[in-house]
């Protein structure tokens, strides 16, 4: 009887004397060398959402190329956070290994990119490089509701946003605070001004409009006013049925995964009938396919023309093109642009039958060796001759298991 009493008394003197063992009330986390990044598994993440108010992650592949092209510039950012003494941490996953974390977060690609605010995570969709992404954390660090005073700050403000949610008469609405860290293209301000009531159209205080510096036009809210209808309110009134290729649709066109009709034109006369073509197919396309109108004579439809492969002698030409993760299919419309054709160049994407646009190497002026160089002009002829019996390798220059096969 003594001794089950003495056992009994055991668990309460281990009890007490954990109780006198010295306790930490922050997790002490691994840093990459020579940086202040932090390096994070399944077992210490939870612990550096919670103790971080703002923890920037790189969910990233050792073996991703695109992973590696982002480690310099990952670097370059973390060395301005910490030189600018921002309350933002920044942090690393090797989500490849961390399969369980990467599921739990929906990483789907390498590298994907988010930002914890309070232990709530929002992807980051824009470029790849130091100077972006410290733009967007910064961004997202601001209050989200600025306040404006007049007309002029609008203005001055559609020089930077293609898109400007208004908020009469109060500072501070949840629901508008919840869709404005949702949607990071569109500039979210409140404001008291009388003279910005009546521009908009007699507005009341509580009321929401957007302003579309695309179409030069305003809608106002008019549901119960909640994140989400607020979200989809401006989804829905952002483009019009062909808006012009800008900022905003081409961040739309990559961040969505949806597939993109794009007419890339000039000044002539062909490309005006073209674009008149297009807005008529879109009474049947619109809804199906999003659609846009890229002009040659601006830097931005320069630069997706030269993404096709395209010159200014080429124009007018439509393009489809689907961002998906790190893989962009483009397919291109063969013949002459009309409403008909239109209508059946997204009839063949649908179906598969479009054909696809693929760059490649020019034909090697010479290809003596045993082992042949095939490009995309000479594959069918090499390798897909009946009579023939060829061994291909597909091969990429940056992936190490290539190289060790081909030396």
């Amino acid at each position: 009887m003594r001794i089950l009493k003495s056992l009994s008394i055991i668990p309460i003197i281990l009890l007490l004397l954990i109780s006198l063992l010295p306790t930490s009330s922050s997790t002490e986390f691994k840093y990459e060398k020579d940086t202040n990044i932090l390096i994070l598994t399944q077992l210490d993440f939870p612990s550096a959402i919670s103790q971080h108010k703002y923890l920037l992650v790189n969910f990233y592949a050792r073996w991703c190329r695109y992973s590696k092209k982002l480690a310099p510039e990952y670097l370059k950012l973390s060395e301005s956070l910490k030189e600018s003494d921002s309350e933002v941490k920044i942090a690393k996953v090797e989500a490849y290994d961390e399969k369980d974390l990467a599921k739990e977060y929906d990483i789907e690609g390498f590298p994907t990119i988010k930002l914890f605010i309070n232990g709530v995570a929002y992807a980051y969709h824009g470029s790849r490089n130091a100077a972006n992404i410290l733009q967007y954390v910064q961004r997202m660090q601001k209050k989200p509701l600025s306040k404006i005073s007049d007309v002029n700050s609008i203005e001055k403000s559609l020089k930077e946003y293609e898109w400007i949610g208004i908020l009469i008469g109060k500072d501070n609405e949840p629901a508008v605070l919840d869709a404005a860290f949702k949607l990071q293209d569109v500039l979210f301000v409140s404001t008291s001004a009388q003279e910005l009531k009546t521009k908009y159209g007699n507005l009341q205080d509580g009321e929401f409009v957007l302003v579309n510096n695309i179409t030069k036009g305003h809608e106002v809210f008019t549901e119960t006013l909640t994140a989400d209808n607020l979200v989809a309110f401006i989804k829905k009134n952002r483009f019009s049925n062909v808006p012009r290729f800008g900022k905003g649709t081409a961040e739309h066109i990559m961040a969505s995964e949806e597939p993109a009709m794009i007419l890339i034109r000039d000044s002539s006369q062909a490309s005006q009938k073209a674009e008149e073509a297009l807005i008529q197919a879109s009474d049947e396309l619109s809804g199906k396919i999003f659609l846009s109108v890229a002009n040659y004579d601006e830097e931005i439809g320069q630069l997706l023309a030269k993404q096709f492969d395209l010159k200014k002698e080429d124009l007018p030409a439509v393009r489809i093109l689907r961002a998906d993760r790190e893989k962009i299919r483009k397919y291109y419309l063969e013949g002459g642009i009309t409403q008909a054709s239109l209508i059946k160049f997204y009839e063949d994407y649908s179906k598969r039958k479009a054909p696809r646009v693929y760059l490649s190497e020019p034909v090697p002026k010479e290809n003596k060796d045993l082992t042949l160089k095939v490009v995309l002009d000479t594959f069918k002829e090499e390798v897909l001759d009946a009579k023939k019996d060829v061994l291909v390798i597909f091969w990429a220059p940056w992936s190490s298991h290539c190289r060790a096969v081909s030396s």
